[in-house]
C-alpha cells in the first residue's frame, strides 16, 4: 500500500484569506441585500488590525462562544492583547465581566473546580465529574458573588456578531451546512472540486425577504423540535399559528423547507391525538406525505368520501412513489365500503408483483444482512457487489458529467460547489434539455456509454460530483456494471432520474450480483427479519423487471 501524502502545509492565516473571501463575494453580489448596519460592520471588520482579524476567525472556528485569553497560542499572531484591545472596541469581543456565572463555570478544569469549592468552604464528595463540580458550585453559590469572582480571576472572551456571520456564510453558500472547513479541506487537496465557470452577477437570492424567511424557518425548526422535547403544547400552538401566515415565497429549496415543518408539525398533533390542528397543517404543505397524512386523518375521523377523493386525486398525480404506492393500497382497504374507491380498483389492476426469494442463512460476522446474503450467492457461482445507491447514482454522475457542469446562468455561485444550484428545481432538465437529448442519443451508439463511463472516471477520479462517491465506487465495480449490464438498462435509468434526480436518486436494490460464466446480472432487494420494502424500492424493483433486467426482494431468515 503506498505511503500517504503529506499535504501541504497552508500558509499563516490561511483562514482568515478564505473569511475575507466570502466577505468581499458577498459585498459585490449582495450589497442590497445587507441591511445599513451590516454592511457598515463588515466595512469595521476589514478595517481592523491584521491581528485582530486573525483572532476573531479563530474563535469563530473554535467550540466555545467563551475562551479562556490563557489559552491563545497563535504564532501569526504577534500583538495578542492589542489584538484583543481593537476588537473589544469595535464591538466584535466581549470581555469576562459580561458573560453568565455558568459560562464562566464551564472554562474551569477539574482541578480547578475543585480549589474554588474549597475558596468557598464547600467539600467535594471524591470522585465527582467535572459537570457535577460546575454544578454543585453554581447551585451553593449567589451567581453574581460567583460571577465577579470568577471574571476577575479568569481572563475571558467570546466573539461578537455570530448572527452576521451566520448570515453572510448563508448568503455565500446558498445554504446553513457548509462553513470555512469547506475552504479548508479544499486547500489541503482532501476535497478537489470541479472547474466551472462562475458569473459574478448571478445571485441565488433576489430579496432580502427570501433570505430572511429562511433563516426564520431555521429559527422555527429550532423552536419545534425544543418544543416537542419539552412537551411545550403553548409553543407548539405558536408556531403552528405563525407558519399558518408566513408567506411560503418562490423557490423549491423555501417551499421545501416550509413545507417540511408543517408536515412534521401536522405529525405532533397527529401524536397528540389532535386531528383538527394536524390536518390545518397537512392542508398547506404540498411535499409528501401531506396528502397521505390527509387521507389517513380524513378516515380516522369517518370522513370516508373525502378520504377516498383525496386518496384518488394521489392515484392521478402522485408526486412521489410513496403517494402512488399508499393511495393504491388505501383504496384497496376501502374497496367495499365506498363505491368511488372500488370503481378506481376495477379500472386499475395490481401490477405484476416484485419476484421474490428466501434465504435461510447464517448471520455474517459483521452483523450485516446483506454480507450473508452476498455470500450465500457467491456459493451459487454469482460474484457480487453491494451497490444499493452508490452504482447507479455514479452511472448517472458519470454519464451526464458536462451537463451537470454545464455554465447555466445561477447554477455556480461559488468554487465549492458538488453540484449545480438549480438541482432540485424544477427548472433543472427544462434548462439543459437539448444538451440532454444529444448526450442520450449519443449514449445510445453501440459500445460509446461504456467507453464514455470508463474514460470520464479515469479523467474525473477524485473530483468532488454530488452524485459519485468514489470512496465505494472501485474501478471493478465500474468495470462489472459496465460489461455485463444491459446498456439499455442503465440508459432507462438515467432516463428517469434526469428529469428530477433528487427525486428517484434513493431505493435501488442493495446487490448486484454477476454470474461470468453465464454472462447475467441480477439485482436483489436484501430484507431481513422485521424489514419491510419501501416504496421506492418497490419501484426500481418493477422498473429493472420491466425493463428485462432480474431483479428481486431476497427475504433472509437465520439459522
Amino acid at each position: 500500500m503506498p505511503p500517504l501524502e503529506t499535504p501541504p502545509p497552508l500558509p499563516a492565516g490561511y483562514y482568515l484569506t478564505n473569511f475575507e473571501a466570502v466577505l468581499r463575494e458577498v459585498q459585490a453580489r449582495y450589497p442590497d441585500l445587507l441591511h445599513l448596519e451590516e454592511r457598515q460592520r463588515l466595512e469595521d471588520f476589514l478595517g481592523l488590525p491584521l491581528g485582530a482579524r486573525r483572532l476573531y476567525v479563530r474563535m469563530l472556528t473554535r467550540v466555545g462562544p467563551w475562551f479562556r485569553v490563557a489559552g491563545f497560542h497563535y504564532r501569526e499572531i504577534d500583538d495578542l492583547p492589542g489584538a484583543l484591545a481593537a476588537l473589544t472596541a469595535q464591538g466584535f469581543c466581549a470581555r469576562g465581566t459580561e458573560a453568565e456565572a455558568s459560562a464562566l463555570v464551564a472554562l474551569l478544569r477539574k482541578g480547578e473546580l475543585l480549589d474554588w469549592l474549597a475558596r468557598f468552604g464547600l467539600a467535594a464528595a471524591k470522585g465527582l465529574p467535572v459537570a457535577a463540580l460546575a454544578e454543585q458550585l453554581l447551585q451553593v453559590l449567589d451567581p453574581a458573588r460567583l460571577q465577579a469572582a470568577l471574571a476577575q480571576d479568569l481572563d475571558a472572551v467570546a466573539p461578537l456578531g455570530q448572527d452576521w456571520v451566520r448570515l453572510l456564510f448563508f448568503l455565500f453558500f446558498g445554504n446553513l451546512d457548509q462553513d470555512l472547513s469547506a475552504f479548508v479541506l479544499a486547500d489541503l487537496g482532501r476535497v478537489r472540486y470541479e472547474t466551472y465557470a462562475i458569473d459574478p452577477r448571478d445571485r441565488r437570492f433576489q430579496t432580502r425577504a427570501d433570505v430572511d424567511f429562511l433563516l426564520a424557518l431555521r429559527d422555527l425548526r429550532e423552536a419545534f423540535e425544543a418544543a416537542v422535547a419539552a412537551g411545550d403544547l403553548a409553543e407548539l400552538t405558536r408556531i403552528s399559528e405563525l407558519l399558518r401566515t408566513m408567506d411560503p415565497h418562490p423557490g423549491v429549496r423555501q417551499q421545501r423547507r416550509f413545507q417540511g415543518l408543517l408536515n412534521d408539525l401536522g405529525r405532533e398533533w397527529e401524536r397528540r391525538g389532535q386531528p383538527d390542528p394536524a390536518l390545518a397543517c397537512y392542508a398547506l404543505s404540498e411535499r409528501p406525505p401531506a396528502r397521505e397524512r390527509r387521507a389517513r386523518v380524513l378516515a380516522g375521523q369517518d370522513r370516508i368520501e373525502a378520504a377516498v377523493a383525496l386518496a384518488v386525486e394521489m392515484a392521478a398525480t402522485p408526486l412521489d412513489v410513496g403517494e402512488a404506492r399508499f393511495a393504491r393500497r388505501f383504496l384497496g382497504r376501502l374497496g367495499r365500503r365506498d363505491p368511488q374507491a372500488a370503481q378506481w380498483l376495477a379500472a386499475h389492476p395490481e401490477p405484476p408483483p416484485v419476484p421474490e426469494l428466501r434465504l435461510l442463512l447464517d448471520r455474517h460476522p459483521s452483523g450485516s444482512v446483506e454480507l450473508a446474503a452476498l455470500e450465500a450467492a457467491a456459493g451459487d457461482g454469482w460474484e457480487g457487489f453491494f451497490t444499493e445507491n452508490v452504482l447507479w447514482n455514479a452511472l448517472f454522475g458519470l454519464a451526464l458529467w458536462d451537463q451537470l457542469f454545464a455554465p447555466v446562468p445561477g447554477a455556480f455561485l461559488h468554487r465549492l460547489q458538488t453540484a449545480p444550484a438549480d438541482l432540485g428545481s424544477p427548472d433543472f432538465h427544462a434548462r439543459r434539455a437539448p444538451a440532454l437529448a444529444a448526450r442520450f442519443q449519443e449514449l445510445q451508439a453501440p459500445g460509446v456509454l461504456a467507453r464514455e463511463l470508463l474514460a470520464t472516471a479515469e479523467r474525473k477520479r477524485g473530483i468532488a460530483n454530488a452524485f459519485v462517491n468514489w470512496r465505494s465506487l472501485t474501478p471493478e465495480l465500474l468495470a462489472a456494471a459496465l460489461e455485463l449490464l444491459p446498456a439499455a438498462v442503465i440508459l432507462s435509468v438515467l432516463r428517469t432520474l434526469a428529469p428530477n434526480p433528487l427525486a428517484f436518486h434513493s431505493g435501488f436494490p442493495d446487490l448486484l450480483l454477476v454470474h461470468r460464466g453465464e454472462r447475467r446480472c441480477q439485482l436483489w432487494e436484501v430484507k431481513g427479519p422485521g424489514d419491510t420494502l419501501r416504496p421506492e424500492q418497490e419501484r426500481w424493483l418493477q422498473h429493472f423487471n420491466r425493463e428485462g433486467l432480474e431483479a428481486r426482494i431476497a427475504w433472509v431468515k437465520y439459522r
